[in-house]
């Protein structure tokens, strides 16, 4: 269970969130037309499409910044989970998120306004499982207008797997909390995504070990707690620290955030830590990633 919880903490599953995400940026090649949908018709019409043309039942939920779509699903892990470690999520879960994404771009896109943010969580109500993929509609659009490359916008998904007993035999969220998604709390969660993704990829993780990469914002402070262990020589030299500063400093940059105070790096292998400045961060030089 330890294992599950940690499954996408550490990785963005970039594959993954390729092959899931391939119809927003088919959307990109249609031409601009009027607004579909009004802001108050999302909901709905995300429902009825889903029902519809997929069969899929989904419950939408709104708060001031957030538009949660609740997706109750009868299997979520692949059968071979645990066994081999190239299994996680069952390939059947894995279309109907692709038709439920699908369905979201359609109306956010068409609509004459949208929610800051949109979360699917994906639950099998069999076992209590919740796998959450939280984006930014800005992101979203971008990648539309051709402005935003597929793999940073892949990048750029938060991305939770969690147990959530309270879920089970619920198929229509009435045990579902749906919360505000706020921006600074959304960009501390993808700058540790995005930091245990760099060691987990395939050039790396031969090398590094991650067993944590969690991010959160406190206090004014965008706080970043990593264990990752180096375990073999990587294939080129670096610096675990530096190479986390240079990802949150390049998403930092990347989303033009100036509000808040600190960046506080907390290495929970070695019981180091180092704070920045606003002004520091914005002093480094931008590194693409």
């Amino acid at each position: 269970m330890t294992r599950l919880m940690r499954s996408l903490r550490n990785s963005a599953r970039p594959a993954l969130l390729f092959s899931l995400l391939l119809s927003f940026f088919s959307l990109s090649c249609q031409k601009e037309i009027p607004p579909t949908y009004k802001e108050s018709d999302i909901p709905e019409a995300i429902k009825k499409i889903c029902r519809e043309e997929y069969s899929l039942q989904t419950t939408c939920f709104r708060t001031p910044t957030t538009l949660w779509i609740y997706a109750p699903m009868e299997q979520i892990l692949h059968k071979e989970y645990g066994v081999n470690e190239s299994k996680l999520f069952d390939s059947e879960m894995i279309d109907k998120l692709r038709n439920i994404l699908t369905t979201i771009g359609r109306v956010l896109l068409s609509a004459d306004q949208s929610p800051e943010f949109f979360a699917l969580a994906a639950t099998d109500t069999n076992v209590g499982i919740q796998y959450t993929i939280i984006g930014n509609v800005l992101d979203m659009k971008k990648s539309y207008a051709g402005a935003l490359p597929w793999t940073e916008t892949n990048r750029r998904y938060v991305l939770n797997l969690k147990v959530a007993p309270e879920l089970i035999r619920d198929n229509e969220g009435v045990n579902f909390k749906p919360y505000d998604i706020l921006f600074e709390e959304f960009l501390s969660e993808q700058i540790a995504q995005r930091s245990g993704a760099f060691f987990n990829q395939e050039e790396m993780n031969k090398s590094f070990k991650v067993e944590k990469s969690n991010g959160a914002f406190r206090e004014n402070s965008i706080v970043i707690e990593y264990a990752i262990t180096q375990i073999a020589d990587p294939p080129r030299p670096l610096d675990i620290k530096k190479e986390i500063l240079d990802i949150a400093t390049y998403c930092i940059k990347s989303y033009e955030f100036f509000d808040f105070a600190m960046l506080e790096l907390s290495d929970l292998v070695r019981q180091d830590k180092i704070s920045l400045s606003n002004a520091a961060i914005w002093a480094r030089t931008l590194k693409e990633w």
